[in-house]
């Protein structure tokens, strides 16, 4: 016999033929299972026997019974079919959208309003999936999608597509922020110059919120007093609510922060609002449980997160 690292390897169709031949020790009944011929059967486990270079099975006029070597090979051909198929269903399962891993950036404001809600969807209809939600600033999340790190992102359209695609999801508008005892709350819409020469609490620089205000403001040619500012939106509503000024964010946004000692009015003069939606890299295909949850967020609401944010505010 030849030595063991000659033999060759059966085929998942071979150890199906075996296991089915085993569990009846009848060509015939096997060969009716597998809905193949008797002279078939007989010639894949021909082959099989060939391929490990051992006698696997007795044969006789009335059965069929392991030899010690198909003895020894009957547990592993179980192990190796088993896997075979429960990996190949899993693989199926993927491909279906049914399971994956799903990795989404987006800015704070936008993922806290659009991603719970979805998430939620596709687990109803994929609950083997995985998602991951990284939050970031705008330059780092236009910095994940084009390195392909995350699937695709939430975010605002970005000034320059360089390789990106944007889908518009919503209008998220801009609006005043301000005490429950500033006059100003009394309004239910008022002027951007309403904020003029007020003490102003803005956004940092880095954020996607602090360019949109500031090109308002130029446009306008409004004075604006920025005496505070900070990076983290959350701290935004305490610091109005401590005194410090007016703000101006995104309705998004408002979730972010505590509002319950503030009142939100609505800009006007002009209306401003931000382009929220999805962001993608230009012709890089995306994996099956992505395109669900991407499904999914199209068919969100548009003003569902605008609705939230109302709400907490």
């Amino acid at each position: 016999m030849a030595a063991p690292h000659s033999h060759r390897l059966p085929s998942v169709k071979q150890l199906e033929a075996f296991l089915v031949i085993e569990s009846t020790r009848n060509l015939t009944e096997a060969a009716n299972r597998l809905h193949v011929s008797q002279p078939a059967l007989s010639r894949t486990l021909q082959l099989m026997e060939e391929a490990v270079q051992a006698r696997l099975f007795e044969r006789n006029t009335r059965s069929m019974e392991l030899t010690p070597a198909g003895v020894a090979m009957l547990p592993i051909a179980k192990r190796l079919v088993g896997e075979f198929h429960e990996s190949f269903g899993r693989f199926g399962e993927f491909l279906g959208g049914q399971r994956g891993q799903v990795v989404v950036a987006g800015l704070p404001s936008v993922v806290v309003a659009l991603m719970p809600l979805a998430i939620q969807r596709l687990a109803q209809v994929s609950p083997g999936v995985e998602v991951k939600v990284l939050s970031f600033v705008e330059q780092q999340v236009l910095a994940a999608v084009r390195a392909g790190s995350v699937d695709f992102a939430l975010a605002t359209q970005p000034a320059s597509s360089g390789g990106l695609s944007f889908e518009q999801l919503l209008n998220d508008e801009y609006v005043l922020v301000c005490r429950k005892d500033d006059p100003l709350a009394r309004r239910r819409t008022a002027p951007w110059s309403a904020v003029e020469r007020r003490s102003f609490v803005a956004m940092a620089p880095s954020s996607s919120v602090r360019p949109v205000t500031d090109r308002v403001f130029v446009e306008l040619g409004i004075a604006v007093e920025v005496r505070y500012e900070s990076d983290n939106i959350s701290l935004m509503g305490p610091m109005v609510a401590a005194g410090l000024g007016v703000s101006v964010l995104p309705r998004l946004a408002l979730a972010l922060t505590d509002c319950s000692q503030l009142a939100v009015v609505r800009l006007t003069s002009p209306d401003v609002s931000r382009s929220v939606g999805l962001l993608q890299r230009v012709n890089a295909p995306l994996s099956p449980v992505a395109g669900r949850l991407l499904e999914i967020l199209r068919e969100t609401p548009r003003h569902a997160g605008s609705k939230r944010a109302s709400r907490q505010a």
